[in-house]
């Protein structure tokens, strides 16, 4: 941001592109700081903007279809992203296990 006079001038961002970045973040499953770092916003403003993006598609979605509301998919969104990684974690952990007690077994047996 360029400085005037010893303050920041604020840089304002129209609807569109507010939106585009919200989906972005959405839509890449990256986090909102690499997000905000790729676009050059800061990360409060990117949070800022998708509690009301979501807000707004919420408010658009018949309370009584029973279905989830946008933000309460993105939020399951991020518990199964949570889940995967942790279970990809876990299944690498085991893979180098196999590994090494295969090759434990494969030694004490004379192979």
């Amino acid at each position: 941001m360029s400085r005037m006079n010893g303050k920041q001038s604020k840089r304002k961002f129209n609807q569109e592109f507010k939106d585009d970045a919200v989906k972005h973040l959405i839509e890449s499953g990256k986090t909102t700081t690499e997000v905000a770092g790729e676009l050059g916003v800061l990360c409060c403003n990117l949070r800022r903007w998708k509690k009301a993006y979501l807000s707004t598609l919420d408010s658009k979605v018949s309370g009584g279809s029973g279905k989830l509301k946008p933000s309460e998919l993105e939020a399951e969104n991020q518990r199964l992203r949570k889940e995967l990684k942790r279970v990809q974690t876990q299944r690498e952990i085991l893979k180098k296990a196999v590994i090494f007690f295969g090759q434990e077994n494969a030694s004490s047996l004379g192979l």
